[in-house]
Parts: structure tokens; C-alpha cells; sequence
């Protein structure tokens, strides 16, 4: 096996985020299961890559070549793992998905314009609007038996009613933190046949696009669907999620449509400026190199999801198996916290650092985004801790 995994020890001396940022209210460290690091390094093909464009000096400022080399290969990806025929030339270099929202925001979306979000989402989807001057109309989404046999789906009925009141954007997470829901084609077909009516953009976020889990499930971009999709969608997405290198920005925006790619243009240095050289060369290795090491993290998730599942069936918890991605959802609605929110309980009784439910929509105080992309000891422990919260004995 070439995926390492790290013992606590190791974790907390390497210093990440993941590990160190969040501690019990006694200042005692607690399991990272919050932020969206992966505990596993990277693929040795792209560690290789970004050692070897730190030994030749490449650590300037991103050369016009290897902008066009990760176009090629996020052309070449996107092909072969999804089927999409993306040309080179319709892909723009990104610091990140986020600074590729804003500039969205800014320069595309119609003045003042609010954005649909649907609900639960992805903590700055929620804060990024607003602060450009944009509000948010939250649409939460479709649960249990109203969402089909999913556990979760869009409320088209919400988002329509949302471009009613002169929404400009909608907000596409797929596959959907923190759900792991992979939208179906006929999903994305039917928010497209409401979209197609009115003046307005989709965001559509990928970035998870690399880890999906299900192998009976196939991902599939949004744009591709057909012309009418590529003509009102930014799709953004990157190799720092499936291949955990977030803390080195390089993301890559599909522009498949001529004129809304004419648009970007007129911005696209602003969006690319802050991408790193060792990001952009991570992600080269990754989508040309990585998908052995990928595989074998997949099926470690895949087995955490497992035993996740195995051990909150029958208990009062609401868990829904992820499709994709490592983020998982994890609802308390069933079991009496008083008036702490399940990440508080969570932080303090198991010393199990979550994502605070309310941070990913207002419908949401009573629910928890857990990472479970860790050593198998260390899922057995966190959903050992979940189930030994007093308010569950």
C-alpha cells in the first residue's frame, strides 16, 4: 500500500490544521475530524513532482507554460475519468474555488443580485455573498422520503422560487458537501430545465468530483449536459481535495461556452494570480499520475464509511452513506443535548473536532460535518466517542 496513515502522535507533532485548530474547552487536544484535510499525505507521483520543482528552483511566479501544461491535463482528466471532452483551450487557471466564486460574484452575476444556496452547503457559500454585497436566499433541501431514495436532494420548487425573486446565481455543489450525495443526470437535468428559464448563472463546485465511492454511480458534470448548461455555468474544480494538497492553491475553471469564456477573460489575471507554481505542478501529477494512490484512499474511506454505518444503525443519529467525497453528515435531531449544538457535545465528551451544523445553514443547528478521510483507528474512535455521549446511554 502506498497511502501512509499517521498515529495521533505523529499528527499533532506535524502541526496540521486539521489536528491542532480546534481543542476541548479545557485546552486538552481533540481527534481532527472538522476542516477538509485528508490524513494520508499525497500521492508519492505527486510528492515526487512538487520535490522536483522545488530542486530545480521553480519557485517563482507561475510561468505562462505551465498554465497551458495543467490545462492539458485537466482536459485530458476530465476526458478520461468523466467522459467530458473539455479542450485545453476552455480551461482558466483559479488561485482556488473560492477566489474563482467571488470573481463570479463580482464580474458575472448581475448587480446586487441575491444567490440561491441550497442548504446544507459549504460554510463560504453562505458568507461570501453577503460580503460582496450579494444576500443569500438558503433553499434547504429535500430529506428522507421526499428526496426520492437519496437521504438528500435539491428542492427545484425552492431554487425556482429563489430565481422568482431575482436570484442570479445558484450555487451547485457535486458531488455535495457535505452530503457526499452524487447528483443523478436526471437531477441536474431538472435544475437545468428550471435555471434554463431564467437570467441566471450556475457556480457549479467539482472539486470532489475525484473522490467518488460508489462505483455505481457515475459523476457528471453539470456543463456537459448540454449547450444551454455550458452557456450559464462556471465550473470550478481542483486536484487539492482528492489529492490533499489544499494548502497549495491551484484550481482550474471549464469555460466550454465562447462568450461567457470571453467574459472571464476580461478578469482571468486577477482570478489566477495567487494559484502556486507547486500547486499547479501537484495537480499535473495528480490527474496524470495519481489515480493508483487514489484508489487505494478510496477504499480506506470506503471502509471507515462502512463501519460509520455499521455502528449508527439502530441508534438515534440520522447518517445517510456518502456516494462521494469524505465529508460526512451526521444528524442529532433524535437525541437530547439540551441546548449545546452537537459539535460543542462532540468537542468536550468524545474530544472529537466537528464542523458546527448552524455554519452550514440556519436549518441546521442540531447536525455536524465529521471527516472521516483518517486511520481506521481513528473512525472506530470517533464513532466510539459519538456513541458514548451521555445523552445517548
Amino acid at each position: 500500500m502506498t497511502v501512509r496513515t499517521f498515529t495521533d502522535a505523529q499528527l499533532y507533532r506535524t502541526g496540521s490544521l486539521k489536528w491542532t485548530g480546534v481543542t476541548r474547552s479545557d485546552g486538552s487536544p481533540t481527534i481532527g475530524a472538522w476542516v477538509a484535510e485528508m490524513d494520508f499525505g499525497t500521492a508519492p507521483e505527486v510528492a515526487a513532482a512538487m520535490k522536483g520543482a522545488i530542486d530545480d528552483g521553480l519557485l517563482g511566479y507561475q510561468p505562462p507554460w505551465l498554465e497551458g501544461a495543467v490545462a492539458e491535463a485537466t482536459a485530458a482528466f476530465q476526458r478520461r475519468r468523466f467522459g467530458w471532452e473539455v479542450e485545453p483551450g476552455q480551461v482558466r487557471l483559479a488561485a482556488s474555488v473560492l477566489p474563482a466564486l467571488e470573481a463570479t460574484i463580482r464580474h458575472l452575476a448581475r448587480p446586487g443580485s441575491p444567490v440561491v444556496v441550497p442548504t446544507p452547503a459549504y460554510m463560504p457559500f453562505l458568507t461570501i455573498p453577503p460580503r460582496l454585497g450579494h444576500p443569500v436566499i438558503e433553499v434547504p433541501s429535500l430529506r428522507g422520503t421526499r428526496a426520492g431514495g437519496h437521504g438528500w436532494a435539491l428542492d427545484l420548487e425552492g431554487i425556482r422560487a429563489g430565481l422568482e425573486a431575482g436570484a442570479g446565481l445558484v450555487v451547485l455543489c457535486n458531488p455535495w458537501n457535505p452530503t457526499g450525495r452524487v447528483l443523478r443526470k436526471e437531477e441536474l437535468r431538472a435544475l437545468a430545465d428550471v435555471v434554463g428559464q431564467y437570467d441566471a448563472l450556475v457556480f457549479s463546485d467539482e472539486i470532489h468530483s475525484p473522490l467518488v465511492l460508489d462505483e455505481d454511480v457515475p459523476f457528471v458534470p453539470y456543463a456537459s449536459l448540454n449547450g444551454s448548461c455550458a452557456a450559464h455555468t462556471v465550473t470550478a474544480t481542483a486536484a487539492s481535495k482528492g489529492w490533499n494538497i489544499a494548502g497549495l492553491p491551484s484550481a482550474q475553471v471549464i469555460l466550454p461556452d465562447e462568450a461567457l469564456r470571453a467574459r472571464w477573460d476580461a478578469f482571468r489575471d486577477e482570478v489566477a494570480h495567487d494559484a502556486t507554481v507547486i500547486g499547479t505542478v501537484g495537480a499535473i501529477a495528480a490527474y496524470e499520475k495519481g489515480g493508483a494512490w487514489q484508489r487505494e484512499v478510496k477504499d480506506l474511506i470506503r471502509a471507515n464509511v462502512d463501519l460509520v454505518e455499521s455502528r449508527l444503525s439502530g441508534s438515534p443519529i440520522d447518517f445517510v452513506r456518502p456516494e462521494a467525497t469524505y465529508l460526512t453528515w451526521w444528524g442529532f435531531e433524535g437525541v437530547d443535548l439540551g441546548r449545546r449544538s452537537p459539535s460543542a457535545v462532540l468537542r468536550d465528551e468524545a474530544g472529537v473536532a466537528a464542523n458546527e451544523g448552524l455554519t452550514l445553514g440556519a436549518d441546521y443547528y442540531k447536525w455536524a460535518r465529521i471527516n472521516l478521510a483518517c486511520a481506521p483507528d481513528v473512525a472506530r474512535r470517533i464513532v466510539d466517542g459519538v456513541l458514548a455521549l451521555d445523552a445517548l446511554r
